[in-house]
């Protein structure tokens, strides 16, 4: 397998190299990141490919000044082929990648290394410059590029800067400059916790004075202290009385600033005496009893459930069946009144049921009751059962190219399912040595046939 792979791969290669067009040379650019740091830091500078014509070799040498150190090159992964640099660092260094057996041109635009300074502890305050200078670059087809020098600027900056004070810059920051660099240093204001020249109440806006803390500073801030919610106000006097079934009110005021506050005042509600009886209830009819509030006109009245009939003894003038209902007779012992009564229905009384036909596979049974009194018969259904079915059993084995049969029995009815067995797969092995040996004549085609094309292709120009 490992053998025939190869070959393929191979095979692949050797088309390509025919097939491949080369690319024009042509101009890019290169550039340089910017960088600043103290005396004594570590920083870096990267190098950037900003436009490329396509390329497999990149060649450029790194020059700085003597404030700064270069103390190691990284290689991005953007191009191909990096030779690991000198271990010797020294300006100019050179830097270097050459893919030269690569048959396609690299396109890609972005970080291509990184270059690490040491910024000396000597180094003077300011800007150091580090320049790349371009050598050399070629094309898949030979043929050489042109590239553009750049030039970064690393900053220096006090290690220790050494300030005096604080100078006022506007309402909001204060700043100092260091004697050695003539780095300016920006900073808010720090403010005191200030001092209240007006206090606020509810009528008025106070104000607070405050200043700045920082040295030589000497800026200041009035900030108005807002009106507070704080109202100094009196006792509540009623305004409006509540009474029964009205609310009342109340009112209060600010000593400082006038503002009145109201306030509801819940209504009494009644105050209700005992029940009294204004009209007595009787056997048929209502009675009434009433109660009034002491405080008010108002009323309340409600209503007293007659007394009903009281019956002695009823007579039963018709017996109730399972479906009607009976009647009984009787006379109240409170005003002599006859009057009668409904019996309910007694419902039927059903025995035991019967099956009267058996459920089968698929179709429903049926059973009967009957009422033991009136003899009114009721029927009910049995749900069918549904089918039974045992293990499936072969009827034919399925081979690598004929489906096979098994059945399936209701052990209730012997009604029989048959079901299918898929053919048996054949082993993948014997699949992926086809598909190899197809893929291998497909590209022996290919190959044969872009030779002949190239051979033809001379044949013309001589």
């Amino acid at each position: 397998m490992k053998k025939i792979i190869s070959i393929l791969i191979t095979l692949i290669l050797i088309f390509a190299l025919f097939c491949v067009p080369a690319s024009a040379a042509g101009t890019g650019t290169l550039a340089l990141s910017n960088a600043e740091g103290k005396q004594g830091d570590t920083v870096t500078v990267n190098v950037n490919l900003n436009s490329n014509p396509g390329l497999i070799t990149m060649k450029f040498t790194v020059s700085w000044d003597t404030s700064l150190e270069l103390t190691g090159v990284s290689n991005a992964g953007l191009l191909a082929g990096w030779t690991t640099p000198a271990p010797t660092i020294s300006s100019p260094y050179t830097v270097r990648w050459a893919d030269s057996l690569a048959t396609t041109n690299n396109t890609k635009t972005g970080k291509i290394a990184t270059l690490t300074f040491k910024i000396k502890d000597s180094a003077t305050i300011g800007n150091h410059n580090v320049t790349i200078t371009f050598s050399e670059s070629r094309d898949a087809s030979g043929s050489k590029n042109t590239f553009s020098n750049a030039t970064a600027t690393v900053k220096v900056k006090c290690k220790t800067h050494n300030y005096g004070n604080y100078t006022k810059k506007d309402a909001t920051n204060h700043t100092r400059t260091c004697s050695a660099c003539g780095n300016i240093e920006t900073n808010a204001h720090t403010w005191d916790n200030g001092t209240i020249n007006k206090t606020a109440n509810c009528k008025e806006v106070g104000n607070k004075h405050y200043t700045c803390t920082a040295i030589g500073c000497g800026a200041t801030k009035d900030v108005a202290i807002a009106k507070t919610n704080t109202h100094t106000f009196g006792a509540w006097t009623q305004s409006k009385a509540p009474s029964c079934t009205t609310k009342g009110q109340e009112t209060r005021t600010c000593s400082i600033c006038n503002k009145v506050e109201k306030r509801d005042v819940k209504a009494t509600g009644h105050k209700l005496g005992a029940w009294t009886q204004t009209k007595a209830p009787t056997c048929d009819a209502k009675g009434e009893q009433q109660r009034a509030c002491s405080k008010c006109s108002y009323k309340e009245v409600k209503n007293v459930d007659a007394l009903g009939h009281k019956f002695s003894n009823p007579t039963v003038t018709k017996e109730p069946t399972c479906t009607e209902t009976g009647i009984e007779t009787g006379k109240c012992t409170v005003c002599g009144k006859e009057t009668t009564n409904t019996i309910k229905a007694t419902g039927h009384k059903m025995g035991a049921a019967t099956v009267t036909k058996e459920a089968t596979c698929l179709e429903a049974g049926k059973k009967t009751g009957k009422c033991t009194v009136c003899g009114k018969t009721s029927d009910e259904t049995i749900p069918a059962k549904g089918h039974s079915y045992g293990e499936a059993v072969v009827q034919k084995e399925a081979t690598e190219t004929e489906e096979g049969l098994s059945v399936k029995t209701c052990s209730a009815c012997g009604d029989k399912v048959e079901e299918v067995i898929p053919v048996i797969a054949k082993p993948a092995e014997e699949s992926s040595n086809n598909m190899i040996i197809i893929i291998i004549a497909a590209a022996a085609v290919l190959v044969i046939g872009g030779v002949a094309a190239v051979v033809i292709a001379k044949k013309k120009k001589k």
